[in-house]
């Protein structure tokens, strides 16, 4: 009647104080059959109970017989019914037949089952019920309900068991089984305590020598090792433990259940290894043990013999893994190898052994290289699949080892058709894996892991991102199940550091080295992968060295340095990583003598480079990576030293790594880079003139293996551009175009607007300098096509996501939509200033920021949707930069003068209303007169000692500039950009002031940080630009021509002041200036006043949304770098750009900002006009008020009431008199300060149209 001793895996002992008691567990109380007592049962068992109500009352001795044979024919035909279950269809019919007979089987009067006769066939046939359930459960699916029904009837049973049957314990051992099996089905914790408390009891009440005391002896031992392994509770595995001891030393000598006792024990001693991670070395050992003893105990012909060898191999594998001793993996596949020839060829199990001798070559290969490890594997793995039957549970673990062995095998040969195949087959693998399943996280990782090598061959930033998202996600289920795993955390970091030289986002370093540092710390130094996340720790801080620029940390470098020092000390000679540590190693030396100058580290780091190089196989993966670095460094050296020797060896170490190189591979550029340096290190040393043409023809060929890698290129056209250039070379303006072609992609829109403005300092000054090439060669037009282009570029994508769609939805209005809703999220997604957190202290929580990826997503889908439309008919150049012919049409109301400054030369651009042509005034002075500061920061200037510290209030930091070093400056400006262009354009007689003409002047480089409205010799009468001219400034043309295409009319005007704000000096001048303004306002003119408390962020911004114009009269701040994130101090908060930029203006006009240095750029990226104004104005503001630096607060009222005196007349309003309203007003404040008062009046500017 045991329904035997279940089957294989871990579970604890625990003291029985009571033998005959039946199981407490919670639940309800329920009446069960007539006469019997309460009882607490499951809720399950309650639910079955609730349709035993009916059954035949007793008739009688006479009656028993035929009820007997009536009830074992209804069984008969309930396990007929079972046999030939076919699917859930049948599960109704089958519960409705058990049930009924549960029904017949019950008492409604008297005493259950009535007579003792009645009561012994009612057990029996309780019996024979829960005996049919229970032989046909995978007939039945496993399914809960019916082991509830069999549970139910043994427990019915056992109730009514007369206190003198000798076979108590037999029944009590069967509802022990029950209940396990059901807690093996379900997961319900009371049900694997119940079956350890009613086997507890069976041991009670069984005889010392009983014939089945040793297997129940060791049935309890399995359940308390099922226990421990969903609980792993200390006291689990001991008591499993204790009765597996227990049973060995009652188990007779030769008995079979000896072996499978060994093996029980080695289970729990491996999984304790897995748990327990300081005793993980001696649970590993000790299971061996156990196995070891186990396999000499049985005969070769032992049908046990294939599946304990199968256990052992995996022991002896995790160990290696553990220690990384080689007996170890020799070991674990010999084991398993022999398992595979023992297990019959239609034995399931053979599919696991295979595939896990698959996974043992595996791993010896990635441990020590031998490509015949990897073959092997990739058969065992690709066989065990393709014999996997449909629906085989293990199906996701062998595709996960196939992509895995694929994966492996791209790692030594770079051949992409092993990286498909293992993205394929990870991927797979990853879609069959439920969420709950432990190895979940490391699926996910390998197959980030093979996205991030993706990335690394062949440079697609979408494929980084996926390697981050897919292993910031096993980050989080180890993180939840408070798990660390450090080869994970130590792969998320690698991600983060292949994509910095991609976005340059310095968060990705930061995450690297804290990922980095905590996979170190969480491994001891005996581990084999130490060795590795050593290695890759201090590659993070060797990168966070080179990226630092200037500020450089020597102290990053000798961390570079001394954790890879010490990988390479703790790897073994014949670790496969070791050539990759001494690579490293030399870069790291090589970086240190870059900045200490020791030719030491120079020579150490080339000594190295060529172990490394001396390591690894030709046919490797990293062979032409390793020669990169040491020819780079032999180059290096050789510009350094001149020896002959080094060029000879750069060249060899070089060419060898292009030709072992495969062809689109992301590194061909870089070494044909490195070849390009080397000839031209040769050409500056020699003059020859081959070297030169060697320089040239690499560059050509590193552009022409760019493959779309846009950094590449346009790093190599600059590159080649600049040497043909200077070498009067033909060819220098096509690398120019092919330069400038690249800049949409290296200041890219899948970025936010405050990462692309800072990427714009690695243009350096390109833009000007091709600019100043084309004009070179005469080509204006191509000239004023790349400063448009190269200018305020992060602008000119604002503007871009707000170009109307309509003439393109009349053509394909589901395009339309698209390319819409995709300009609308990176447009809002840009403004966003939220910066990832750092780690918290003690989280292994990663700082991914899920947006960032979700906004390079959505800007690829928007260039692939550009270039859907660029392919309909009409819509050719849709979005291109503009060519000159457009741009000439900027210049509406007067000259719009454009000026280029660069080294070589400098020269003015002026477009002409109604011409067609440009006229180019070169300005030969500018760069070489030496009293022209133009390197000065403007955030420091002016200082006018005389009067501004005696003002009550200052909008603004107080300047620190001496005035006379400030006239001297406007003098120089005078002379050298403004005269000679006035002079150009026939401007030579003052005008009246209505007459005055109107110039727009757009500048470039440090010169667009200087006044050129204040120009002028103060020391002559008639020699300053404001007695000519009324000045105006624009970041870029677009600009002016879409303003031009505005015909809106204004009625409405918001003014906002905030006279006293926490933490800034007072302004008690915003109040005055609010009623000069108020007092120009008529019907039907609308103004609203927002000021002190009402002068809310929430409020001030809906506001602007319903108001045609806005005056803030405030303090202001910028933010160096960002200027999305500068803003206006309003009550309780700060209104930032960002927030206004976010809007979809539409039809406004002037923004008056009365604030301090609402238009000071920033000298690092002065060519994006990096400042509140410019943000304003393409926020949809075409005419913009601002000041340049520091206003007096005594100033702005005489000035915001001269300009709105003459734009608001009769009730009417007009910003495009803004400039000369402006001109006007400043002119009278000029008047009463005094012409040399240049704080006072020269801060003010006007922008725009």
């Amino acid at each position: 009647m045991d329904l035997g001793t279940g089957n294989d895996d871990v579970g604890h002992p625990q003291e029985i104080n009571q033998a005959h008691k039946r199981p407490e567990v919670q639940g309800s109380t329920v009446q069960t059959l007539t006469g019997a007592s309460p009882r607490v049962i499951n809720e399950e068992d309650a639910g079955v109970l609730q349709v035993v109500n009916n059954s035949p009352e007793a008739k009688g001795e006479d009656s028993l017989v035929a009820w007997k044979l009536l009830m074992m024919n209804q069984l008969g035909a309930l396990d007929a019914k079972i046999k030939t279950f076919t699917g859930p269809q049948d599960f109704l019919i089958i519960d409705s037949d058990a049930k009924g007979i549960l029904q017949q089987l019950a008492s409604t009067k008297a005493q259950p089952f009535g007579t003792d006769g009645r009561r012994e066939l009612g057990i029996s046939l309780l019996e024979t019920l829960s005996n049919i359930i229970l032989s046909n459960l995978t007939n039945l699916q496993r399914n809960r309900e019916y082991l509830d029904v069999a549970c139910y009837c043994l427990d019915q049973a056992l109730a009514f068991l007369s206190p003198d049957r000798t076979d108590a314990a037999d029944w009590l051992f069967n509802l022990a089984k029950c209940f396990q099996l059901r807690f093996e089905v379900a997961g319900k914790m009371e049900d694997i305590d119940n079956a350890i408390f009613c086997m507890s009891n069976v041991l009670k009440l069984t005889l010392s020598g009983h014939p089945r005391q040793l297997m129940r002896i060791e049935s309890l031992g399995i359940a308390y090792q099922r226990r421990w392994t969903r609980l792993f509770k200390s006291e689990d595995i001991n008591k499993a433990m204790e009765h597996y001891s227990w049973a060995l030393d009652l188990a007779p000598a030769g008995s079979a259940i000896i072996p499978t006792l060994y093996i029980r024990m080695s289970e729990l001693f491996f999984s304790w290894s897995q748990v327990d991670k300081i005793h993980e070395v001696e649970g590993l050992e000790r299971a061996i043990e156990s196995q070891t003893r186990a396999i000499t105990l049985l005969t070769e012909g032992d049908e046990r013999l294939p599946g304990y060898l199968h256990k052992l191999g995996r022991s002896h594998h995790r160990k290696f893994k553990r220690l990384g001793q080689q007996e170890d993996i020799k070991s674990a596949i010999d084991a398993q190898t022999k398992a595979l020839q023992l297990t019959p060829q239609d034995d399931l199990t053979r599919l696991d052994v295979m595939n896990d001798l698959g996974d043992s070559y595996q791993t010896r290969f990635a441990s020590f290289g031998n490509p015949e490890d990897c073959n092997n594997a990739l058969k065992l793995h690709a066989k065990a699949v393709s014999l996997a039957p449909e629906g085989n549970p293990s199906m996701s673990s062998y595709l996960a080892s196939l992509g895995n062995s694929y994966m492996e095998q791209f790692s030594y040969t770079g051949d992409k058709n092993d990286l498909d195949k293992a993205i394929e087959y990870q991927s797979r693998a990853v879609s069959l894996t439920l969420p709950d399943d432990q190895n979940l996280p490391g699926r996910l990782n390998n197959l980030g892991l093979s996205y991030n090598f993706k990335f690394q061959s062949f440079g697609k930033l979408e494929d980084i991102d996926k390697a981050i998202e897919l292993q910031g996600s096993a980050d989080l289920l180890l993180a939840k199940a408070g798990r660390i795993e450090p080869a994970l955390l130590s792969n998320l970091g690698d991600s983060f550091l292949s994509r910095y030289p991609r976005l340059h986002r310095a968060p990705d370093v930061e995450s690297a080295i804290l990922l980095h540092t905590r996979a170190v710390d969480a491994t001891p130094d005996d581990h084999p992968l130490k060795p590795s996340l050593l290695h890759n720790l201090g590659s993070s801080y060797e990168l966070r060295f080179r990226i630092a620029s200037k500020l450089r940390n020597l102290n990053d470098i000798n961390k570079a340095v001394e954790f890879t020092t010490r990988a390479v000390q703790l790897a073994p000679e014949n670790h496969t990583k070791r050539a990759t540590f001494l690579n490293d190693l030399g870069l790291g030396h090589r970086n240190r003598f870059s900045i200490q100058g020791r030719q030491e580290d120079d020579d150490q780091g080339i000594e190295y480079l060529n172990q490394a190089v001396a390591l690894t196989p030709d046919d490797h993966r990293d062979k032409p990576s390793w020669l990169t670095n040491l020819g780079y460094a032999y180059s290096g050296r050789f510009r350094a030293r001149k020896q002959l020797q080094d060029f000879q060896r750069a060249a060899e170490a070089l060419s060898q790594a292009v030709a072992l190189t495969k062809e689109g591979h992301v590194n061909v550029p870089i070494m044909l880079d490195g070849l390009a340096f080397l000839y031209y290190y040769r050409f500056e040393q020699s003059g020859d003139q081959e070297a030169l043409d060697s320089t040239i023809t690499y560059l050509q060929k590193s552009i022409e293996s760019s493959h779309g890698h846009p950094v590449q290129t346009f790093n190599s056209a600059r590159i080649l551009a600049r040497f043909l250039s200077s070498n009067n070379r033909s060819g220098f303006i096509g690398a120019y175009q092919l330069a400038m072609d690249c800049l949409p992609r290296v200041i890219w829109l899948g970025e936010i607007a405050s990462r692309r403005i800072s990427r714009t300092f690695q243009l350096s000054d390109l833009v000007e300098e091709a600019a100043a090439a084309a004009i070179r060669v005469q080509d204006i037009s191509l000239a004023l096509e790349w400063l448009e282009q190269g200018r305020s570029i992060v602008w000119g994508q604002f503007l871009q996501l707000k170009v109307p769609l309509d003439d393109l939805a009349t053509v394909n209005s589901e395009l339309a939509t698209q390319l819409k809703e995709a300009a609308d999220e990176l447009h809002n997604n840009s403004t966003e200033t939220y910066t990832p957190q750092p780690f918290e202290p003690n989280s292994y929580m990663r700082p991914l920021d899920w947006n960032v990826q979700r906004h390079h997503q959505v800007a690829d889908h928007y260039d692939k949707l550009l270039d859907q439309v660029r392919l309909t008919p009409g819509f050719e150049n849709f979005l291109r930069p503009k060519k000159a012919s457009e741009l000439v049409k900027s210049a509406q109301s007067g000259p719009v003068v454009v000026i280029n400054v660069h080294k070589s030369r400098c020269d003015a651009l002026i477009l002409l209303p109604n011409a067609t042509e440009i006229l180019h005034v070169p300005l030969p002075n500018l760069y070489e007169r030496k009293t022209l500061n133009l390197h000065v920061p403007f955030e420091i200037l002016p200082r006018s000692p005389d009067n501004l510290d005696e003002l009550e209030g200052f909008r603004g930091v107080r300047p620190k500039v001496a005035k006379d070093q400030y006239e001297s400056m406007l003098a120089d400006l005078w002379t050298c950009v403004v005269k000679p262009i006035l002079e150009a354009l026939g401007i030579s007689t003052e005008q009246p002031p209505e007459e005055l003409t109107h110039i727009v002047w757009n500048t470039t480089g440090p010169l667009s940080l200087l006044p050129l409205h204040a120009a002028g010799d103060y020391s002559t009468p008639r020699m300053k630009v404001f007695e000519f001219v009324i000045s105006s400034y624009t970041p870029m043309l677009g600009v002016l021509l879409r303003a031009n295409l505005s015909t809106s009319t204004h009625s409405r005007i918001l003014l906002v002041g905030q006279e006293v704000t926490p933490g800034q000096a007072p302004l008690p001048g915003t109040k005055l200036e609010l009623e000069h303004i108020k007092a120009h306002v008529k019907e039907p003119i609308r103004s609203m006043q927002l000021d002190g408390l009402n002068a809310t962020v929430p409020a001030v911004v809906s506001a602007m949304e319903e108001y045609d114009w806005v005056h803030l009269a405030c303090h202001a701040f910028q933010l160096p770098g960002g200027p999305l994130g500068s803003s206006f101090r309003l009550h309780e908060g700060n209104l930032e750009l960002a927030q206004i930029m976010r809007k979809h203006f539409r039809n406004k006009g002037l923004a008056f900002l009365s604030a301090c240095q609402t238009s000071a750029g920033e000298e690092r990226v002065s060519n994006e006009s990096a400042h509140i104004a410019a943000g304003m104005l393409i926020a949809g503001y075409p005419s913009v008020i601002a000041t340049m630096w520091a206003i007096a607060d005594q100033d702005a009222p005489l000035v915001a009431d001269r300009v709105y005196s003459r734009l608001i007349k009769e009730g009417k309003m007009d910003y495009k008199e803004s400039a000369r309203a402006l001109h006007l007003a400043i002119r009278e404040l000029r008047g009463k300060v005094g012409e040399k008062a240049f704080t006072r009046w020269a801060p003010f500017i006007h922008i725009g149209s």
